[in-house]
């Protein structure tokens, strides 16, 4: 078996995303090879099994994004992702993630120094589970190449925010929730490090991850910011200056509890296919607390989040939404932006100052 694997075809085209592989699995490599030489809007220049091997040609062939193994001999996932971003910083690196308590570790540190996004890898056997990895890398891909800063500006907002202050309800907010999904680790992480740690309400946020990742981002997120940060836990009261983060893999609303807002979290219903889901968490709000919650939509992929933003924008809750300039993916925040629901558009720097305003410190 050669260390360095090229394509079937060499047909290099300008308007094409480039991808090359790095995985110690020959199965995985085949499967990907396949799946990208088989896509029309991508092309594949070859695979390696580690780092070592990976480097000088990922040197050669410049390519725009690099899906990049966690675990492999020699040089692992991490090594090679530091040298990736530091010798080639436009490379964008996806990383293939083990659904492991070792997995999100090392895959929440790898989106720390610079990884754009993660694909869970399924454990061998599950050929459903395999088929949905490889076309949610593709999409991945797609829309990541997408949202390049050299297509920006050609953005236009159809109904533009109104930047008019609207006071009544700001000052009765106690509840900000966040919407999130690709690029959203790195962008919370972010986003607490300008927050205070004396805010007179809760933060409740829907991070769209497997179980066991939204654990280990709480704590990756708490040990960094100046708040607590947490797992949302079934039938807890929300506390000021605490964030909650819906569990990966379940459901979580915010209810009426006996002290106040208290979180729900459940594991239906079987047709939502965002397990936490954005649209349930801003329902649940839009109908147990609407006067008091403002609603954040942030970078991620697909319309996540506007369903429930259109009955929070109907029963008087606040609304914003992320700026595509600041995204990862400005996919989530388009429809909101585009149709006129949210009040105003925001950076992340922008978003905080916001939520501190919102819930002014104690």
């Amino acid at each position: 078996m050669s260390s360095l694997e090229l394509p079937l075809e060499k047909n290099k085209t300008a308007r094409k995303t480039s991808v090359f592989v790095v995985d110690d699995s020959l199965v995985y490599r085949n499967l990907l090879r396949n799946t990208f030489s088989q896509d029309g809007e991508i092309e594949f220049l070859g695979a390696a099994i580690d780092g070592k091997f990976a480097l000088p040609k990922i040197a050669q062939l410049r390519p725009d994004f690099v899906i990049l193994d966690v675990e492999m001999p020699q040089m692992n996932g991490i090594q090679t992702l530091g040298e990736i971003k530091s010798k080639f910083p436009e490379t964008q690196v996806i990383m293939l993630s083990s659904l492991t308590q070792d997995g999100a570790k090392i895959t929440l540190k790898a989106l720390e120094m610079g990884a754009i996004d993660f694909v869970p890898k399924p454990n061998g056997g599950q050929e459903v589970a395999l088929g949905e990895t490889l076309g949610l890398l593709t999409s991945k891909i797609k829309a990541l190449r997408s949202n390049r800063p050299t297509i920006q500006g050609s953005f236009e907002k159809k109904n533009p925010p109104t930047k008019r202050m609207q006071i009544h309800r700001e000052t009765n907010c106690v509840i900000c929730a966040i919407g999130i999904s690709t690029g959203g680790p790195v962008a919370l992480r972010k986003l607490f490090l300008k927050l205070p740690s004396d805010l007179n309400g809760s933060i409740v946020i829907a991070q769209h991850m497997p179980p066991l990742f939204t654990n280990y981002l709480a704590e990756s997120l708490s040990q960094a910011a100046n708040m607590r940060i947490k797992e949302a836990e079934d039938g807890e009261v929300l506390k000021k200056g605490v964030a909650y983060i819906a569990p990966g893999g379940k459901q979580l609303e915010i209810v009426n509890g006996i002290s106040g807002p208290a979180a729900r979290v459940f594991n239906g219903p079987e047709e939502e296919l965002c397990k936490p889901s954005v649209n349930i968490l801003f329902k649940s709000l839009a109908e147990n607390f609407p006067k008091e919650t403002a609603a954040i939509i942030m970078t991620g992929m697909g319309e996540d989040g506007y369903l429930g933003m259109k009955e929070l924008k109907k029963n008087g809750s606040y609304l914003i939404a992320q700026d595509r300039e600041s995204c990862t993916v400005f996919g989530m925040p388009n429809r909101p932006v585009q149709e006129g629901l949210v009040d105003e558009v925001l950076d992340v720097d922008g978003i905080a100052e916001k939520i501190s305003s919102l819930l002014q410190r104690i």
